[in-house]
């Protein structure tokens, strides 16, 4: 018993410092988009962009949840935009796109 009591204290200590790196690398995100005179630019966003979409992740399995019923879900939200006819998928196909990418991938 103290044995899953000293498990469950440090999954929640891991989730709060998941948390944490995911609300610092969304301000370092918006701080680098702010940032006209930064030339590398792209690169500095695609790894904030990364991090926390990895972060996310793996926040969702120290919660118990699969990568796979993360995918399941994105699925199923961008399917439901699609047919909601969202503004980013009338204006660029993004939903659909995003839709079609982790389709590919989900239960591999």
């Amino acid at each position: 018993m103290m044995e899953q009591a000293m498990n469950i204290t440090t999954n929640l200590r891991a989730i709060e410092a998941i948390k944490g790196e995911v609300l610092q690398e969304v301000a370092k995100l918006y701080g680098r988009l702010a940032d006209f005179e930064d030339t590398n630019l792209y690169e500095n966003v695609s790894s904030s962009i990364a991090t926390i979409i990895a972060m996310d992740y793996i926040l969702a399995r120290r919660m118990g949840l699969t990568f796979e019923s993360i995918d399941d879900k994105i699925v199923e939200l961008t399917s439901i935009a699609e047919e909601n006819d969202h503004e980013l998928e009338q204006a660029f196909g993004d939903m659909s796109e995003l839709r079609t990418f982790v389709s590919g991938r989900v239960h591999r």
